[in-house]
């Protein structure tokens, strides 16, 4: 009988294809370079292996790109094929796929985790469905996942830091900062590697207003990092962040330019950071030059296929704030159609009808300067933004939007308020506190204004 290397029973010709097969997973979990070229090894080694499909149809749909669909398609084709010999635990996960490839994606999520309480060290069930939880902002679940799973492991079972990561995130996106950040520090000094865990450390260190610890973390890490491909991208923007509220403008606009969105890209992830990182400055006055131009060539060829609300809206602020509004308009109108599909197992037209679609019209009106129909919009949808998934510190940039609209149309009285919730959330925001005092200021507050303007200059000082 072949086993994995975690000692879960595997359908396969030999070892060799099983140990191809470890080296896949192993490559996944830390987002390594070479992912695609071991499941094509994977693949050669034995061409009929039934996870071998199933992890390539998982492959195919994680990225959310159309052309990658039909691929998709023929793997979980091959897979249903194979599933006459496959055991109990390969035949879920064929099950798993079927509902992704049907649009119940938490049906795929339960699947996932109906698998992980059987078979707790099955490590790519349990990592998916952490992703797939954090992509439609079911958090609750992502968090269960995580502890009714961690104790069914230890440091012998091969891959155990990964668990840490994943667990430290869960918290994370919980608010439970003091628990994450023990166990994400211990799985990145078990294994630099990580950069997951590395990343639930990142979030800690934003959500909790660490802004020197926080770049710190990622300069101490950058070299090993560097060298997980794409997804260290998006932690260079996190320690941007940092740099942003400490004011430091021209660092963070190099830090676009050199890390984050050198060239123009196809990776959802990099659309999402550059698109987010320019909307901040366009929201804090700060002039960008001509750096929209590319987000939005790229992001114009996204017009059909709705595959993920979350990345979507970061479509639409690439095309609206960079000029495309024909474009814009016809993403929203995508949107509009998908959401009108919702119905029972169709997970994300729910998420476009409930977040996705309020936030694309609230990104349009503010390109179009219409500041109170994103007030409008966005005070009851700030509330709802949850299930278009992404993280707590992405999400909020929909939020700096509508203090901004609430700015920019003279709603001082609303902006006062919601900027004593940020302040109070975020007192380590040095142009939060600014905006505070000026608003303060203009509603007669004084003394309030010029403790505000004070906290700003202390932290900038810092």
């Amino acid at each position: 009988m072949l086993r994995d290397k975690r000692g879960l029973e595997m359908t396969a010709a030999d070892q060799a294809a099983v140990d191809a097969y470890d080296a896949t997973i192993d490559a996944y979990l830390a987002q390594g370079r070479d992912t695609g070229e071991l499941l094509k090894r994977l693949g050669d080694t034995d061409p009929d292996m039934v996870m071998g499909h199933v992890l390539r149809g998982y492959f195919f749909r994680l990225p959310a790109q159309v052309h990658l669909l039909p691929r998709a398609e023929k793997s979980l084709e091959a897979a249903r094929a194979a599933a006459p010999r496959a055991n109990a635990r390969e035949k879920l996960h064929i099950a798993a796929l079927e509902a992704w490839a049907a649009g119940d994606l938490r049906k795929c999520n339960a699947t996932w985790d109906r698998i992980v309480i059987d078979y707790p060290h099955d490590i790519l069930a349990f990592r998916l469905a952490h992703f797939l939880h954090f992509y439609i902002g079911d958090l609750e679940r992502m968090r269960n996942s995580a502890v009714r799973t961690m104790p069914r492991w230890s440091q012998e079972v091969p891959g155990y830091s990964f668990m840490l990561g994943c667990h430290a995130f869960a918290l994370e996106e919980n608010g439970h900062y003091a628990e994450a950040e023990p166990l994400g520090r211990r799985a990145v000094a078990m294994n630099e590697n990580d950069i997951w865990a590395g990343h639930a450390i990142a979030h800690v260190l934003e959500m909790t207003g660490r802004r020197q610890d926080g770049i710190q973390w990622v300069d101490e890490h950058e070299e090993a990092w560097r060298a997980r491909g794409i997804f260290a991208h998006h932690i260079w923007w996190h320690r941007t962040l940092h740099y942003l509220e400490l004011e430091q403008y021209e660092r963070v606009l190099d830090a676009f330019d050199r890390q984050f969105w050198t060239e123009a890209s196809e990776d959802n992830t990099d659309i999402g950071n550059a698109s987010s990182m320019l909307m901040r400055l366009a929201m804090l006055g700060i002039d960008v030059g001509d750096r929209w131009e590319s987000i939005a060539e790229v992001s114009a060829g996204r017009l059909e296929g709705r595959l993920r609300a979350f990345n979507d809206v970061h479509f639409m602020m690439a095309l609206a704030m960079g000029g495309k509004t024909a474009e814009a308009e016809m993403m929203l109108a995508s949107m509009r159609e998908a959401a009108a599909a919702a119905r029972p197992g169709q997970t994300m037209a729910e998420v476009y009808a409930r977040a996705g679609v309020p936030i694309a019209e609230a990104i349009l009106a503010y390109a179009k300067g219409e500041h109170a129909r994103v007030v409008e919009i966005m005070e009851p949808a700030r509330y709802e933004m949850r299930p278009i998934g992404g993280s707590w510190a992405q999400r909020d940039c929909w939020v700096r939007m509508l203090i901004d609209s609430a700015l920019r149309d003279g709603q001082d009285a609303l902006a006062r308020a919601l900027l004593a919730e940020r302040v109070a959330v975020q007192p380590t925001s040095a142009p939060s506190w600014r905006a505070y005092g000026d608003v303060l200021a203009r509603q007669g507050a004084a003394d309030d204004a010029a403790t505000a303007h004070a906290r700003a200059a202390n932290l900038l000082a810092a």
